[in-house]
């Protein structure tokens, strides 16, 4: 019906032109004839087309030209122009002689003259419009094999953001555990408390599984829970403080972008060092940037590598954002004075998880 509604719709428009310019050149050689004369026998013309042409575009568009169909298509195409060719002048007769026959010829003799006279702009009219029925299959076909790459890249994209995320579980999973184990002889009620908040963690994590992104407080709260698995492990070594902006809150962003950060300044951390530490988690807007930021006392860069930052968790990180907003998120380390090292993630930042 859109094909149709077009086809009128241009016909109409050529018809009217055409039967403007017929008037006004008999206007100008003084051949008086009534007005209506004129516009009825053009749109019998251009209306027969407009019929015609929803189906000529819709024999194109389920014959194409394509290879191994070549010569079907060559016998095909003429037997079409050919059945135009006998078909447009009986519709376009039947409209003209209702409205006004002409009394010297027959209808049979009236389509057979004006089939003789209209053949040969008929072929080319059909061919014409079969040239704009390839084209518009060519575009057609154009769009429909980008959605077809857009979506297949989609679902690529997606699976491997799946299969990035699925990795962080059992890394985080092993590590907490591994803590656990450490308490279990030294302070039992400790390690039970452990798995208890660990099992809290999981079932977060599991509920987040299908979720690629989540709000930032949300991420928070998850952080928290690992946090607190850490201090039973490392105790009043290992402090922890936040520094969210509050309009930043319930932006969305990756989930489980902040714990492999968190736990990778532990384990450069107090992880390999004596002492305690102090880890600070910020989140602030920065333009149209969403900037996140762990920073560590305990941790150094080594001054002879580049400070790119090869852990699981950084790996990982990057090869997230990269797969979600390409070139407009990083991370990036840097060193702090005295000592230190503060990790940077950079990101859009977006409306809605």
């Amino acid at each position: 019906m859109r094909s149709f509604a077009v086809a009128l719709l241009c016909w109409t428009a050529a018809g009217f032109i055409l039967g403007w310019e017929t008037y006004s050149a008999d206007r100008d050689s003084a051949n008086y004839l009534p007005i209506a004369h004129y516009f009825v026998w053009t749109s019998a013309n251009v209306y027969s087309w407009a019929i015609i042409t929803p189906f000529l575009f819709a024999f194109a568009r389920h014959y194409p030209f394509r290879e191994g169909h070549i010569p079907q298509r060559i016998l095909q195409y003429p037997s079409f122009a050919a059945a135009v060719v006998v078909v447009r002048p009986v519709f376009m007769t039947l409209l003209g002689w209702f409205y006004k026959p002409d009394q010297h010829q027959s209808f049979l003799d009236t389509v057979s003259l004006l089939r003789e006279k209209e053949m040969f702009g008929e072929l080319q009219i059909t061919a014409v419009l079969f040239i704009l029925s390839a084209y518009q299959n060519a575009r057609r076909e154009a769009r429909l094999r980008q959605l077809r790459e857009a979506e297949l890249e989609s679902r690529v994209s997606t699976a491997e953001l799946q299969m990035l995320k699925m990795q962080l579980h059992p890394h985080f999973l092993f590590n907490s555990l591994q803590a656990a184990t450490v308490l279990i002889h030294e302070d039992p009620a400790a390690a039970e408390n452990v798995l208890q908040r660990l099992s809290e963690l999981l079932r977060v994590a599991l509920d987040d599984m299908r979720s690629m992104q989540v709000p930032l407080e949300q991420e928070i709260t998850f952080l928290r829970y690992y946090i607190e698995i850490q201090k039973h492990r490392f105790q009043s070594r290992l402090e922890v403080h936040f520094a969210i902006a509050e309009d930043v809150q319930s932006f969305p962003v990756p989930s489980l972008i902040l714990q492999p950060l968190v736990e990778n300044a532990i384990h450069h951390g107090i992880g390999r060092h004596k002492g305690s530490d102090v880890i600070e988690v910020t989140a602030q807007r920065h333009g149209e940037q969403l900037l996140l930021q762990v920073k560590n006392t305990a941790s150094e860069l080594d001054p002879l590598s580049q400070p790119s930052g090869n852990g699981v968790g950084l790996k990982n990180t990057r090869a997230r954002l990269q797969q979600m907003y390409g070139d407009q998120a990083c991370v990036s380390l840097a060193p702090l004075v005295p000592k230190g090292v503060c990790v940077t993630v950079t990101m859009p930042m977006e409306t809605s998880a």
